[in-house]
């Protein structure tokens, strides 16, 4: 057969393929106003848009907010099928409470989906040896154990019904850059998804799903936080790395992430909210939804190369600065 043959077959099998795929991705589900949902992190950002979203589409949102200005915005933003609640993923006693208080209100009923949407940045400088033992702990505590502890505390009411679990992780979790906690947790929470969607998926009908967003503009990426969290962070190292590292070398990596979140990062969140309302929505949701140009095009590709090649990349893009030791032994 010849090389063209088998170009055009291929290319045909292609086309084939994606016309099915977006044909049967098109179906959704029926009856969406006797089904219940829980969000967490609905102060801002995601969660707070997909509460609105689920909300206008007739769904019972249970809004989970870390704070009482959160829990006003929601109320303020959603019709009376919204319940905001205040819940710490971070917290056992937390996650435990706003449990009873969602499953004495829907009764019998069990939950469509629980969307693990709550995350921090973990904090630090964006350079994994100059973030602490505490900004690993936070993002670990907020974005893999909070995660942990919500879907296995509310799994009972996903069971009810064959409900839908959706974690939010990153695309930084299939190819991890200089945000060292971050993306530690999110690679956590690959894992663990992976494991719970296997477990579950022919047992009790219950789906898992992630959400692996690109750089969108949300309050992880503000840079006025983001220079506070930075400074803070690094007059907490010891002495003996600030010699090393230099405050030439603190001033350029802060700058340059500051930058980039005003160059690389979408303010069409919409993109992200559109990806969790398929994946509870949608009659054959997928198990990952890879979100954002940035992602597409970039992280996700160079997940795919050699260790070698991909670090190579990165780093020429990257360019980071010279550590002001390494100045002084040349």
């Amino acid at each position: 057969m010849e090389v063209a043959t088998v170009l055009l077959l291929l290319i045909i099998a292609t086309v084939v393929y994606n016309v099915y795929k977006w044909y049967r991705e098109r179906e959704r589900i029926e009856k969406v106003t006797d089904k219940s949902v829980l969000i967490t992190g609905c102060d801002t950002g995601f969660g707070f848009g997909l509460a609105q979203r689920l909300d206008g589409l007739g769904f019972r949102v249970f809004a989970a907010c870390l704070t009482e200005a959160g829990v006003g915005s929601v109320r303020a933003a959603c019709s009376e099928r919204t319940v905001p609640v205040i819940m710490d993923v971070s917290q056992h006693d937390s996650v435990e409470k706003c449990f009873e208080t969602v499953k004495t209100a829907i009764g019998q009923g069990g939950l469509w989906g629980v969307v693990n949407n709550a995350g921090v940045s973990g904090g630090g400088l964006p350079v994994a040896e100059l973030c602490s033992l505490d900004n690993y702990r936070q993002a670990l505590d907020v974005n893999l154990l909070g995660t942990v502890d919500v879907s296995l505390t509310f799994l009972p009411l996903l069971k009810r019904c064959g409900g839908r679990l959706v974690n939010v992780s990153s695309a930084m979790a299939r190819f991890a850059t200089r945000l060292g906690p971050y993306c530690t947790s999110k690679f956590a929470i690959e894992g663990f998804s992976d494991s719970l969607r296997r477990s579950l998926s022919k047992s009790f009908g219950v789906s898992v799903h992630l959400i692996e967003p690109g750089g969108y503009k949300t309050q992880l990426v503000d840079p006025d936080r983001a220079r506070a969290e930075f400074t803070n962070a690094w007059q907490r190292l010891p002495a003996e790395l600030q010699e090393e590292y230099g405050e030439e070398y603190r001033d350029q990596v802060m700058e340059k992430v500051i930058e980039s979140f005003g160059q690389h990062v979408s303010s069409k969140i919409y993109e992200v909210i559109d990806a969790m309302e398929h994946a509870l929505c949608a009659a054959n949701p997928r198990s990952r939804y890879v979100v954002g140009v940035d992602a597409m095009l970039l992280l996700i590709p160079l997940s795919w190369l050699p260790t070698s090649i991909g670090d190579a990349i990165f780093c020429s893009a990257q360019k980071p600065p010279v550590p002001a030791a390494l100045k002084k032994s040349h």
